[in-house]
Formats: C-alpha cells, sequence, structure tokens
C-alpha cells in the first residue's frame, strides 16, 4: 500500500474515532465519567478497608441518606447553576418550609384546623406553596431589581433562618401523623420510599432539561445571557422559574426529612447550602453557568455520602470527615476552573476556526455572519470595511444564514456610531434607543432598542466595523463585545486581504510596484510596503529606501515561486504558472522590451497584455496566500544591466 493510501486510511480511521467520542461525550459528558471512576475508587477502597461496608443493608441505608438529604436539594441546585445563578438559601427553605408543614400537621394555623391523618397532605401542599414563592421572590429580585444571586440567596438563608427560629421559639414539634411517615420509611422491596421519590425528580428534572424548550432556555441562558436575550428569550421569566423549581425541591427535601426525624425543627437543612453546590460542581455542572447535567449531579451526592459514611465504618475522627469533604469540594472548584478555561480557548479556536480558511470575501463575510449570530443570538449585523484609499466605510452584502430572504430584510443606511467606532478605535455601545441614540443610530428594523458599533483592528488600523442591533434594551454586555472580538480579531488580516483583492486595491497596487521595481524611494512610500512588511519589519525605524528593497525582494520571491518545481510537468496548472513566471519575469525583472517578450514567447500583443494582466493577478492571489507566513529571504536578486 502506498504512502497516500497509509494516509488517506489513517485519516479516515481518525474522522470515525473523532465521531464516536463526540457521540460518547454527547451521552455521557467526559467530567461525568471522572465522576464514576472517582466514586468506584472511593466505594472500592471503603469496601476493601472495612468489610461492613460493602454490606446490602449499608449501601441500602447510604443511598436513603443521601436522598433525604441532599439528593433531591442538589437538583434544584443544579437547574439554577447551568442557568448562571446560585441558591443559598435552600436550607433555610428547608427548615421553614418543614416548620410550617410540621405546625400544620400538628395545631394548624389561624383558621386552618389541626391537619392530623389524610389531610396532613394539605399541610405538605401548602409547605411547597410556600418554598415555590419562596424561590419565585428570589427570582424576581435578581431579574428585575438587577441584584446579585448570591447577595440575595445568602440574606434569604439568614432571614429566613431567622424567622423560622422566631416561628418555633426554639422548640421542637413532636410527634407527627403516622399517616405522613412513609415518605421516609415506606419501600418498595428493599428500595426506600425517598430512594424513589429521588429518582422520580431526577429523571423528570432531566426530560426536561434535555427534550423541552425549559432545558434549552435553561443552558442557553447560563451560557450566554446575552445572546439569549438578543436570541428574543423571556430570561427573567424563565430564571424566575428555575428559582421557584428549586425552592419546590428544597421544601420537598424538608418535608421528607421532618417525616425522617418526626420532628420539625428549625435546624433543619443546616449546611445543605453548601453540600448541594459541592454535588453539582463534583458532577461537572460549571459555576458560570451553561455546562452540566442532572446525572452528574446524582453521581456528586453519592460521593459526598459515601466520604463521611466510610470515614465512620473506619472510626475516624469527626473531624477527619469534614478534611476529607472539603479537600474534595476544593478539588472540584480547582477542575470547574481548569474547565471554564479549556471551554474558551476552545470556544475561541471553533468560532474562527471554519472561517480563517475562507479566500474571497463573500465566503468569509458569509460564515462570519453565521458564527456572529451563533454565538450572540441576534441575525440584525451589518458589516463596514474601510477603502484603502478613500477611508470611507463600504456597507458588505450579507449572505443569508438559510433563512428566507424576506425574514433578514433590514432597513438600509449607516449608523453614525459605525463612523465613531471607527474614528475612536472603540466600542460604541447605545443600550436605549428610546432615550438616546435615534439620531446615532439607524435601526434595521423598527422595534430596535439597543446597538453596538466594534471597530476590527489590525496593527493599530481600522480595516472595518461590524453593527449589531437588538430588539430588547440594554442586552449589550461587556461579554457581548469581548465574543465579537473573539470571532472577528483572529480575523482582521484575513478580512483586509479578501476586501482588498475584491475591492482591486491590491491589484492596482502590485502593478504599480511591478512598474516601479528597482526604485527602492518610490516602492518603501507606497502603501504596499505597510500591507506587505510583517510587524517586525514595521517596528523597526527603517528609510525608505529600506523599506522599498524589503518590498523588492517579497515580489521578487514571489514572483520565483511562480515558477513549477518540474518544468516538464504536463499539468495545466504547471503551464500556467510557467506562462506568468516568464511573463512577469521577462517584463519586469529582465526589462524587456514588448517585441523582444512576443518573439520568445511566440504570442500576439494582444495575448500578450491579456496574459500580463493574468499574471499581475495570480502574482496577487499568491502574495495574499503568503500574507505574513513566511520571513523575508536575506538574499536580494539583483538586475543585471
Amino acid at each position: 500500500m502506498t504512502d497516500i493510501a497509509w494516509k488517506g486510511t489513517l485519516l479516515r480511521w481518525k474522522d470515525r474515532a473523532a465521531r464516536l467520542l463526540q457521540r460518547q461525550t454527547r451521552w455521557t459528558g467526559l467530567d461525568q465519567v471522572g465522576a464514576i471512576i472517582g466514586l468506584a475508587l472511593l466505594i472500592l477502597v471503603f469496601s476493601v478497608l472495612s468489610p461492613p461496608f460493602r454490606q446490602i443493608n449499608n449501601l441500602v441505608f447510604l443511598t436513603k441518606n443521601a436522598a433525604i438529604t441532599i439528593g433531591i436539594v442538589a437538583i434544584g441546585q443544579t437547574v439554577v447553576m447551568i442557568s448562571g445563578g446560585i441558591d443559598l438559601s435552600v436550607s433555610s427553605v428547608i427548615a421553614l418550609t418543614g416548620l410550617i408543614t410540621a405546625w400544620l400537621m400538628k395545631f394548624g394555623l389561624g383558621v386552618i384546623p389541626p391537619l392530623e391523618g389524610n389531610l396532613s397532605y394539605l399541610a405538605i401542599l401548602i409547605g411547597w406553596m410556600t418554598g415555590i414563592l419562596i424561590g419565585g421572590a428570589q427570582g424576581w429580585l435578581i431579574t428585575h431589581r438587577q441584584m446579585p444571586a448570591f447577595i440575595v440567596t445568602l440574606g434569604t438563608m439568614v432571614g429566613l433562618r431567622g424567622l423560622a427560629l422566631g416561628l418555633s421559639k426554639g422548640a421542637i414539634i413532636y410527634n407527627l401523623p403516622n399517616e405522613f411517615k412513609w415518605f421516609s420509611d415506606g419501600k418498595i422491596g428493599i428500595i426506600p420510599a425517598p430512594v424513589l421519590i429521588m429518582l422520580a425528580v431526577y429523571l423528570f428534572t432531566a426530560y426536561l432539561l434535555r427534550n423541552t424548550k425549559l432545558g434549552r432556555y435553561c443552558h442557553a441562558i447560563g451560557g450566554n445571557e446575552t445572546a439569549a436575550r438578543l436570541a428574543g428569550i423571556d430570561v427573567n421569566r424563565y430564571r424566575i422559574y428555575f428559582y421557584a423549581y428549586s425552592g419546590l425541591l428544597a421544601a420537598v427535601t424538608g418535608t421528607i426529612l421532618i417525616s425522617y426525624i418526626d420532628a420539625g425543627v428549625y435546624s433543619n437543612g443546616d449546611g445543605f447550602q453548601f453540600n448541594s453546590v459541592a454535588a453539582a460542581i463534583i458532577g461537572g455542572t460549571s459555576l458560570t453557568g451553561g455546562v452540566g447535567g442532572i446525572w452528574g449531579t446524582l453521581i456528586g451526592v453519592f460521593i459526598l455520602a459515601v466520604i463521611p459514611s466510610g470515614m465512620i465504618m473506619l472510626n475516624a475522627p469527626a473531624w477527619w470527615r469534614d478534611v476529607v469533604t472539603g479537600v474534595v469540594i476544593v478539588l472540584a472548584v480547582i477542575i470547574d476552573v481548569e474547565r471554564q478555561r479549556a471551554r474558551k480557548a476552545a470556544t475561541r479556536v471553533e468560532a474562527s476556526r471554519s472561517v480563517t480558511g475562507g479566500h474571497y470575501l463573500p465566503e468569509l463575510l458569509g460564515k462570519l455572519s453565521q458564527k456572529v449570530e451563533k454565538y450572540t443570538g441576534s441575525a440584525l449585523c451589518r458589516f463596514y470595511l474601510v477603502d484603502r484609499e478613500t477611508g470611507d466605510l463600504v456597507p458588505q452584502e450579507m449572505i443569508s444564514s438559510g433563512k428566507e430572504p424576506a425574514s433578514q430584510a433590514v432597513y438600509p443606511g449607516k449608523s453614525r456610531i459605525v463612523a465613531e467606532a471607527m474614528e475612536t478605535g472603540l466600542p460604541v455601545v447605545i443600550q436605549d434607543l428610546t432615550r438616546t441614540g435615534y439620531q446615532r443610530v439607524m435601526p434595521m428594523r423598527p422595534e430596535i432598542q439597543s446597538a453596538l458599533a466594534l471597530p476590527i483592528m489590525n496593527r493599530d488600523r481600522c480595516v472595518g466595523v461590524i453593527e449589531l442591533q437588538s430588539p430588547s434594551a440594554a442586552v449589550i454586555k461587556e461579554t457581548t463585545i469581548e465574543t465579537l472580538e473573539a470571532l472577528t480579531q483572529p480575523l482582521a488580516v484575513s478580512l483586509e486581504d479578501a476586501w482588498l483583492i475584491e475591492s482591486g486595491w491590491l491589484v492596482r497596487q502590485v502593478r504599480d510596484a511591478l512598474r516601479h521595481l528597482w526604485d527602492d524611494l518610490y516602492l518603501g512610500r507606497m502603501a504596499l510596503a505597510d500591507w506587505a512588511l510583517s510587524e517586525q519589519d514595521l517596528s523597526k525605524e527603517r528609510t525608505a529606501g529600506v523599506r522599498g528593497e524589503t518590498l523588492r525582494t517579497i515580489l521578487l520571491n514571489t514572483i520565483e515561486n511562480l515558477k513549477p518545481q518540474e518544468p516538464f510537468s504536463g499539468h495545466d496548472n504547471a503551464a500556467h504558472g510557467t506562462r506568468s513566471y516568464r511573463i512577469l519575469d521577462l517584463t519586469y525583472v529582465q526589462e524587456q522590451a514588448v517585441d523582444q517578450i512576443l518573439h520568445v514567447l511566440h504570442i500576439s500583443r494582444r495575448q500578450y497584455f491579456y496574459d500580463l494582466k493574468d499574471s499581475i493577478e495570480v502574482l496577487t492571489d499568491l502574495m495574499v496566500r503568503n500574507h505574513h507566513t513566511a520571513p523575508v529571504a536575506d538574499t536580494t536578486r539583483l538586475k543585471s544591466r
């Protein structure tokens, strides 16, 4: 088998392996695989060191304990964290809703009589509704009042804990109805009721996140809130739903807990807020949102349940259990930070990888517009490129990303903020056009409320501007600007090169440079020298003569590269390259007369000028492909007179 065949086979197998890995990661996730391995190692170590640990009864008790404590509340915490928030109030919600439920069952409250017996389920419902209202109220404060989630939920945690203490006066409510005990003591076979409830909640939430609009919005809001708003998602409403769901599951945990201990205590759930966050992080949920899953959280719950149980079996001091648990949590946070860095790097690479290879302007702009829509959620964008000769901003025609032209129709015109961004070299943002900015922005559609103009810079020079608009007010954040910069800055050189070819500027410059190929001063003062020379060459203090000599070297080397390596090859490309090389070499390097060139090449005068024009375009194309990719040679090809 030839080397080419071997390479083809290896590439095919590599592609298959990549697709298989991608498919496997889609279902399990590398983060969850790591958590599973960690859980398996913990169980193995404790089973070897302590034989009673691996007994069925102990494992069933361990699973039941996990369900009663943080197993259910961690689900709500995960949903909130995926959406980009955090809920530190769950411990106090567990205590307060448990007390309310226990009080109603035992004594009644106000006009509600004691609810012992089957009517205790009304008390449970009231407790759960209380949890939903608390969570929803927190979500409203966070979204509508623009308050930090950490501060809101921390304040709620402290306030509700004090309220629980005040309502109960520190007393414990004992002897709850027997009909209520199945929440903790019931079982089907050997599976306890709390475990069944936990599994039911996990299955429901997993389906919700994977197969419903609510789940897609949850990941979208956590991944990029600004992009979600630009895409038309009602972020405030859905975030309230997520916090309300967390409050509901905290109340469910409170119900199971008071059933298990047969008492309502104001200190129930103490510390659950931190363990629920830790379980989610261990399972692969990111602290910054957008990434995570329910089943990873379940693994994290079992890890946090196994550690104290195993340490007890080994008769380790209580403080050792806290130390080991703390170390696991810190390691999980460190891993999450590293994952965030890897995701940012991967996003930047993926965002620009598919467009950097584009050579022609329509292709570059089409793919870039699709990336902008993907990463910001808004298709309302316009591109402008700077004319190198006049300095004017020229609007570019955008290619539709698979939508109907009618849905892509926008109002023409150029906003003043675009010119401001070009002149200052800084982003210009208008957050609310109803208050200010209508005289500075030309809306693409009537409902536009905010706009951004971001300059595309190359060597401290603006080569273009991207304008982004949204029908929502105050949605353009710093992350939006960072995302657009990550998309456009790696393409600044490619965009400028494609635009210079498209506008004909580069061909005209190359033709003029070839006509003055041996005039160093003229070449050094050309704008082509600024374009062709590397940043290292431009940073040095060089005279016009030295700059012109360097530019001439680039031109001569590029002409030389047109010469085929196998001059006797019969391929069309080789013949085309040979003709372009010979015409450029005879005309500009050797400076032969036209009649002499016609005699050497055996062509007509008309054919010569046609081929000369084509050869200059080929040379320009090759210069663009080699732009800033190879160092300039030290040797200079001199003209022989």
